[in-house]
């Protein structure tokens, strides 16, 4: 399987949902393969999707993160207008990958179509449409950028040696546009959204105070795992605009503080005070026993 996706305490309605989804998808849409870094509108094209349909009769939470899927737009509206009950799951089969995928994706001479290998893989293009003009086009861009990129990259290795008169005239007009995307970046990691650009604010703070971090984003909402005093903490980020005197901390729900212990590290929340600008560090040791550690 292509992707592996995390144990988040959040649904369909929580901030910090597509923001875990893009992590846990790497930035891609589950269906087609759509990457965020080559389309234009980025992030923006992109949305969280029920891949089991909300108007589907099931006893169990269908808004949970369990049933949340990294879609682009198109597969999105593809799959809602036609309500499809998606036979193939990007979390649980192999699609596109693997030892033996249901699907190929077919090269250049072949003008980028798909070649179903199993009865399942041929229903899964066909409910979807992948092999249509529109995402035929998408892979062979997809496929360009890549050697793009890798031409880049060959170019970098040789500064300070680089003649900018010899680059093929593709590569400089790339160049123009600016640097590659990085996706292991942290601002990339984080993302556009609301709850990703507060994620990224709060790593900024740790720069600016000097204190070592490490952006996580793994299982149970642990954000980030923070360098301090000697001892490290494996946190959920989260910011708070209160304004008074009296700090009460982040309320976090038992059975998350429960698989927290589990881990075997100092868990808790790395708490921001937006509008004073401090933070603080909740951790829970035990059901009965909070630390609090101020950054300074």
């Amino acid at each position: 399987m292509a992707y592996i996706r995390k144990r988040h305490w959040v649904t369909y309605y929580s901030e910090k949902c597509k923001m875990y989804l893009r992590n846990d998808f790497k930035f891609e849409c589950a269906y087609c393969g759509m990457k965020e870094k080559y389309s234009v509108m980025g992030e923006q094209l992109f949305e969280k999707d029920h891949f089991v349909s909300r108007q589907s009769d099931v006893e169990w939470n269908i808004n949970s993160y369990d049933n949340m899927v990294y879609s682009c737009r198109k597969c999105n509206e593809t799959k809602g207008d036609q309500n499809i009950e998606m036979i193939l799951d990007p979390c649980k089969d192999d699609i596109y990958e693997g030892k033996y995928p249901h699907i190929r994706k077919l090269g250049a001479k072949e003008h980028y179509r798909l070649q179903a290998v199993t009865a399942r893989g041929q229903q899964f293009v066909d409910d979807l449409k992948l092999d249509s003009q529109f995402y035929r086009k998408m892979r062979r861009m997809q496929a360009e950028n890549e050697e793009l990129r890798k031409a880049i990259y060959q170019l970098i290795e040789q500064l300070p040696n680089l003649q900018i008169s010899g680059i093929d005239r593709k590569i400089k007009i790339y160049l123009q546009n600016g640097n590659p995307v990085e996706e292991e970046s942290d601002e990339f990691r984080c993302g556009t959204s609301k709850s990703g650009e507060a994620v990224y604010t709060v790593l900024e703070k740790l720069k600016e105070k000097g204190i070592k971090y490490k952006l996580l984003f793994t299982d149970n909402d642990l954000d980030v795992s923070v360098e301090y005093c000697g001892n490290t903490y494996y946190c959920e980020i989260r910011i708070t605009d209160y304004t008074g005197t009296k700090k009460t901390g982040p309320v976090v729900d038992r059975e998350k503080k429960k698989e927290w212990r589990k881990t075997g590290y100092s868990c808790g929340v790395l708490y921001y005070y937006k509008e004073q600008g401090t933070m603080n560090l909740y951790i829970y040791h035990d059901r009965d026993r909070e630390e609090i550690v101020e950054l300074r």
